[in-house]
């Protein structure tokens, strides 16, 4: 069987209220806001920087080797959106799943019996319906916005900081004003730089000697650089980086969604068209007893029949429309529930017309059972959930290497330098010279427990994390194997079924023969007719199965919904 994998990326553009589309004079003043904060992206942090650590991952489940994870943190200014994830080694890589679909003719109107006299309802359109207009997709999707307002939510620990204050003391001995701005930017790669402006007058004791400033006031600019704790990580790159590593973890959440939905809508249509097809064969036997009323009519009066056959018929037809009506229900039920996966443009349901039946069902192809170990291997690639494990792991990796941080005492180096300007106000206590600190600051909680129990616990979701990651290979293993396996037996049930079918029918046939000819009764003819029936739903049924089984494998194996069975 051919497989056309499923593309990674579900690219679809969320329609924003009116009142939430930002106006010119809006962007006009973020524009201005950016501007005067500095931008969400800083200075100091370019559009692609490295990541804030190497952190080690399994190579695979079960094994003790380690290999480096891929640097995850995007050093940008805001959440990515509209990219594409890069390639993970091993995995396909995440590809847009198709341009802007054009509307297929079944989702331009709500009158679906209305659509042309020859249109026919397909898979096809069912599925571009769930993709244009499922609820719970649209809900899927909207994780992309809790996700990129959760990784712009982490960039905010990098926002410039600014402080200022005024204080005034107009009363007492020391008569003293002073005022002061501050700034605060933190790096990426680790430390801050500051500086600021501020100004005193008044009196001061010799002790306050750093509130006084010439007449122009002080100005001051430093760097904080830490030297073993939080040099390689600190908590505000690893909040980014597994941010960006939850954002990019939706997408294939997303994609395993689609699938099932897909899968789910594809086994409704077919079974709809199953009780479309059970419907007519009901339909087709309470025709044979009406068909009949004439004939045996004319016999009970020539007293080739006994009057009794009559009553016989008149209770078959009337056995037989019950049937009709139970088929007729189960053909209702199978639409309504058709209708939760096939919508309007603007989602609302819409309820299939018994005349957009197909004809019948495709002819099923047997499955090939060569390729079986590539199918599983395949899956094993396609899959999101393997893909989503992935990212789930290089978390719980960063997550780790910043618990690993905390062990290091916090060694830090400090360099500030500053300037006043201006005339002196008292000209002994000048303090025109330039002026340059320099210094270091360490600590160290002696037990570490902190950091000890946050390693402990990331070391157990890393193993939690390969066992989850085992299990699901195995799973979807298994679910290939046994939709190949369902597949098979449909295919087989299906011969046999034919089979039966058309001998049902030669049996009926002579039974009629035999009926016309006096030689049978009409609870004879009754038994083959309803053999032939049964045999007739039997056969309905395993097409059925056959491809509830087939969306069953191309889930399984991650194949593009919109590629042609």
């Amino acid at each position: 069987m051919a497989t056309a994998y499923l593309p990674h990326l579900l690219r679809r553009p969320l329609r924003l209220p009116a009142v939430c589309r930002p106006t010119a004079a809006a962007v006009l003043f973020g524009g201005l806001v950016a501007l005067l904060s500095g931008c969400q992206q800083p200075w100091h942090m370019p559009r692609q920087g490295p990541a804030p650590c190497l952190a080690a991952a399994p190579a695979r489940p079960g094994g003790g080797r380690t290999v480096p994870v891929e640097p995850v943190a995007e050093a940008s200014g805001e959440p990515a959106s509209g990219r594409t994830a890069p390639a993970v080694p091993g995995r396909l890589a995440h590809k847009p799943l198709a341009p802007d679909l054009e509307p297929s003719a079944i989702v331009q109107t709500v009158a679906l019996q209305e659509v042309h006299e020859d249109f026919r309802l397909t898979l096809q359109d069912v599925v571009r319906s769930v993709y244009e207009s499922y609820p719970l997709l649209e809900a899927a999707l909207r994780e992309r916005d809790i996700a990129r307002g959760k990784e712009l939510t982490a960039w905010g620990d990098f926002d410039t900081g600014l402080k200022a204050y005024s204080l005034a003391e107009p009363l007492g001995y020391y008569k003293r004003y002073r005022s002061a701005v501050k700034f605060d930017q933190p790096l990426w790669g680790g430390g801050s730089v500051f500086g600021g402006y501020k100004l005193g007058r008044g009196d001061f004791a010799s002790a306050w000697y750093d509130d006084q400033t010439n007449r122009g006031g002080e100005f001051s600019l430093g760097v904080g650089v830490p030297l073993l704790q939080n040099r390689l990580i600190d908590k505000r790159r690893s909040g980014v980086s597994q941010a960006a590593l939850a954002r990019r973890a939706v997408e294939p959440s997303v994609q395993a969604q689609l699938l099932d939905f897909v899968r789910e809508a594809s086994q409704h249509y077919w079974y709809w068209v199953a009780t479309g097809q059970a419907l007519e064969t009901q339909r087709e036997l309470l025709r044979l007893a009406q068909e009949r009323v004439q004939q045996i009519e004319l016999r009970v009066q020539s007293g080739d029949l006994e009057r009794i056959a009559r009553i016989d018929n008149q209770r078959l037809i009337a056995a037989r429309e019950t049937k009709v009506i139970e088929a007729q229900r189960k053909l209702q039920m199978a639409a309504i529930k058709l209708s939760l996966f096939l919508r309007t443009p603007d989602g609302q349901p819409l309820l299939p017309d018994a005349s957009l039946l197909p004809g019948g069902f495709p002819e099923p192809a047997p499955p090939d059972p060569d390729p079986m170990q590539r199918e599983i291997q395949a899956a094993l690639a396609a899959r999101p959930e393997l893909v989503e494990l992935s990212l789930l792991v290089q978390q719980a990796s960063v997550e780790l290497a910043q618990a690993e941080n905390l062990l290091w005492p916090k060694f830090d180096a400090v360099l500030e330098a500053s300037q006043d300007v201006g005339e002196a106000t008292i000209e002994k206590r000048t303090k025109s010279p330039f002026q340059l600190e320099a210094g270091v600051y360490g600590e160290v909680p002696l037990q570490r427990r902190e950091a000890r129990g946050k390693i402990e616990a990331a070391r157990g979701k890393l193993a939690q994390l390969r066992a989850k990651r085992q299990f699901v290979e195995d799973k979807i293993a298994a679910q290939v194997q046994d939709a190949f396996s369902a597949l098979e037996a449909a295919v087989g049930k299906i011969d046999r079924a034919r089979t039966n079918l058309e001998l049902s029918r030669q049996a009926q046939a002579l039974g009629r023969q035999a009926f016309d000819a006096g030689d049978a009764d009409l609870i004879v003819l009754n038994i083959y007719e309803q053999a032939v029936a049964d045999a007739q739903l039997q056969w309905i049924d395993a097409q059925a199965e056959y491809f509830a089984a087939q969306a069953d494998y191309r889930a399984a194996l991650a194949i593009d919904p919109l590629a042609t069975p």
